[in-house]
Order: structure tokens, then sequence, then C-alpha cells
């Protein structure tokens, strides 16, 4: 079942990356990543551009495809259109630029700009498949490199879609009081803009984190990790993608089955409580969705 989950979300979204890499705030040492971003082939969109690693083509056109879905959605969906831009890079590019998150893993390097990987290698295999247990299974043949290696994106993916679609809850002009609750906003803004696109990502994203829920939660010592971009210090990867999974969770019950962001209602209770956004009205507000959580269980805490 799970196994199933997972193939259906890579086959509809093996999503990739690339974009400029110049504003102020950037993680990485602004220098460094400009050098790279400099070599980098551009795949432009209004909204959402890609640049890219030569070679990288046909991941660049399917990271556009959701990166501008994503994007026109939640324009339409809170009325202010927010651009997103991507860097794809290989693994000596990542290296090069000294990014602050494992290769593999979707990294944060500005507001509103992230690096994937190009590509899948053994170390991106083996990094996933030791935090799923397994790799989504592809059918077909892949132009560039192993089954594995192109399997072993699509997780990486499916927390940069989480990552970009916080980025512009907060960008729209959502504030709020827990940091949370960003994370929910980010995948009711995912749900209405699938919702709009009609491309079928919103299922298969739905079945990836309702997989990924179903995962045992990682041992004790398998927390004490490094801090990562968009990461807590301390929180595994595998504890993060539940944590992820379990918000979104949170955000279909809040959306019910129309999709729909309630951004009338979320403006009206940011701007009743003085231009915060507050977990204790959030609740309030959706309590059946709260309850159905789990009853006592913090949203945004480690899986138990």
């Amino acid at each position: 079942m799970r196994a199933a989950a997972l193939a259906a979300f890579a086959l509809a979204l093996v999503v990739p990356a690339a974009a400029r890499a110049q504003a102020a705030g950037a993680v990485p040492p602004a220098s460094r990543l400009a050098v790279v971003a400099s070599r980098l082939l551009l795949l432009p969109a209004p909204g959402c551009d890609v640049r890219y690693s030569p070679g990288s083509l046909d991941r660049a056109a399917t990271a556009q495809e959701w990166l501008c879905e994503l994007a026109a959605g939640a324009a339409r969906a809170v009325r202010r259109a927010t651009p997103l831009e991507v860097l794809l890079l290989t693994r000596d590019e990542w290296t090069e630029a000294r990014l602050p998150c494992d290769y593999g893993v979707p990294c944060r390097v500005a507001p509103g700009v992230m690096a994937l990987p190009a590509a899948g290698d053994p170390g991106t295999v083996e990094l996933w498949r030791g935090v799923l247990g397994t790799l989504p299974k592809l059918s077909g043949t892949p132009l560039v490199g192993s089954v594995d290696e192109v399997a072993s994106l699509a997780p990486s993916d499916a927390m940069a879609s989480a990552l970009a679609a916080r980025e512009l809850a907060a960008a729209v002009g959502f504030a709020v009081d827990e940091a949370w609750m960003s994370d929910v906003l980010g995948h009711l803004l995912f749900l209405d803009a699938a919702r709009r696109g009609g491309t079928g990502r919103g299922e298969a994203m739905a079945g990836f984190w309702h997989a990924v829920r179903g995962l045992p939660a990682p041992s004790p010592a398998a927390t004490a990790v490094p801090a990562a971009a968009g990461r807590p210090p301390g929180v595994s990867l595998r504890e993060e993608l539940q944590r992820q999974a379990r918000l979104f969770a949170l955000a279909e019950a809040i959306a019910g089955r129309a999709h729909r962001i309630p951004a009338r209602q979320l403006w009206r209770l940011q701007e009743k409580a003085g231009g915060t956004l507050r977990a204790a009205d959030l609740r309030a507000e959706w309590a059946e969705a709260f309850a159905a959580l789990e009853p006592g269980l913090d949203p945004g805490g480690p899986p138990r």
C-alpha cells in the first residue's frame, strides 16, 4: 500500500528545479552561489523561472510545471502574485556552492528561492532508502540515470513543494503566532493550486503524505542530526517528513472535499486578532479537523 502510494506520487511529480541565486539573506555565501548560478541555463516563465545545470533540461521542464502551477494557483486563491525560483544543481555544483543541506534534500537559499538536485545518484538512493525504507517504483526506463536514482528525487520534490508553498503563505501576508501554522497554510495553498491546475498532483501528493504518515516513528538516535535549512536542529528527515504528513492531513481536513483554501475565513480571523492568525482561533474555527488529527496531539510536534 505504502509502495503503491509512493509510486503514484513519483509518476505524477518527479520534479526538478532552477532559478536566480541573488537575493539578500541567502543562507549560503552569496558570492559562491552566484558563481555557480552564473553557469546555469535559464528556462524562463512568468513567476516561476527555473535555472538548471546543462544536461538536465527534461527535469527542469517537469519542475517548471509544478512550480508554475503552484505559483499561479496561489495567486488566484489569495489574489496576490508571488514569484518562485528554483536552482537545479549537480552534486559538484551543490558542494561548490556550500549549501547547508545534504545533496538530495531541498534547500532554501533565499526568500522564494530553493535549490534542488539536478539528478539522482547512489548517494540520493542511499539517503532516501534509509529514510523511507523503500523508494517509489517507476514504470518505464528513465532517459538519464537508473530507475532508483530517478525515484530518489521524488521525496526531495515533495519536501520542496511544501517549502515553496510555505514561502508563498508568508509572502502573501499571512502572519501566524505558531510556526507550524505556516506549514498548514502552505499545504492549503498547494491543495487549492492543485485543484485549480487539474493535473492530478493533489491526489498524488496526498498519496505520498499518507504513506509517509504510516511509517514507524524514527528511533531516538535517528533524531540526532545537524540542522538543515528549513528543519529545526535535532530533527531527522523522517521525523520532519512525518510532521509535514500530519500537517498535510490537517490541511486536507480544513480544505474539505473541494480542496479549497478558506481564504476569506483566514483573513477575517487574522484581521480580527489584530494582524496575526492565532492557533487558538484556528482550532476553534476548525475544531473537527483538529479533533480528527489525534486528540491532544501537538500539530507541530514530533510524531508519536
